[in-house]
């Protein structure tokens, strides 16, 4: 299951590496960018390279489409801890993703790594940095 936070937070900050190997591609796509949270329903997910890109929610509000929606969901739902304890949204990772290895930061609260495998194949792996939260 997706935790990128274990402990519940009111607000989180943080910059990522994002390395996409996708099978049909000799080289990765590497993205760099940053990460803004504030509970409960609001979200930035803002690449910064090759290409700026802003992907927002509040609420249910959202500037992505419905598949992307559903992505931002999931990830703020692993923030505020709520993932742990919904089996709709644990079915619907399932089928998204064959394997999600997350490597934990030394305070245990905080994810500094997440490998996702999707099924078909392709692999996603974020790591972060500068991670502040309250």
């Amino acid at each position: 299951m997706l935790a990128f936070v274990l402990a519940v937070i009111l607000s989180l900050n943080a910059d990522f590496v994002q390395t996409k190997q996708i099978k049909l591609m000799r080289e990765p796509q590497v993205s760099t960018g940053h990460l803004v949270y504030r509970a409960p329903d609001y979200m930035q997910w803002q690449y910064i390279k090759p290409n700026k890109v802003t992907w927002e929610m509040n609420g249910e509000q959202t500037n992505v489409n419905p598949q992307l929606q559903r992505m931002l969901k999931m990830i703020m739902a692993s923030i505020s801890g709520e993932a742990q304890n919904d089996a709709k949204l644990q079915r619907e990772m399932k089928k998204m993703f064959r394997e999600v290895n997350i490597t934990m930061d030394d305070t245990g609260e905080v994810a500094k790594r997440v490998e996702l495998v999707e099924q078909n194949g392709d692999i996603t792996v974020i790591e972060f940095s500068n991670v502040i939260k309250q």
